[in-house]
């Protein structure tokens, strides 16, 4: 299992009137602790991955909204990994607020695909060698 924690800031655009963060922009909330995640644990990039001709689209979403998140805190986006990827991919969420009140949980599934045929296909070598070690 691998856990990475991300911060993000909430701004002013991403809330409504009563200043609560628009359900929207947690799907925003999720890439970006996704990707310092990937990147942590592989030491590789999304950018580099499609250069390497593999895309990780979104399949599934999900998101459960416990406690309204508000304009100027920081949250805490920690991404959970809980098996090793395959074909695909699961990303588990917990967000929390500044004083560590889970407000949200979620989960992406993801899919290796293959740039060129846009087929499902396996994660890159370069990226499943670093990954291993921490399942």
């Amino acid at each position: 299992m691998f856990t990475y924690e991300t911060k993000v800031r909430v701004r002013y655009a991403e809330t409504d009137q009563m200043g609560v963060v628009h359900h929207g922009n947690y799907a925003q909330y999720y890439e970006i602790a996704r990707t310092e995640c990937f990147e942590a644990c592989s030491g590789m990039s999304y950018e580099a991955m499609e250069d390497e001709g593999v895309m990780l689209p979104i399949l599934e979403m999900t998101s459960k909204f416990l406690k309204p998140a508000r304009y100027n805190q920081v949250l805490t986006v920690k991404s959970i990994v809980k098996t090793l990827p395959s074909v695909r991919l699961k990303v588990d969420y917990e967000v929390y607020n500044e004083i560590n009140e889970l407000i949200n949980v979620a989960s992406t599934t993801l899919v290796f695909v293959d740039k060129a045929t846009r087929k499902p296909c396996h994660p890159p070598e370069s990226f499943m060698k670093k990954v291993r070690t921490f399942f």
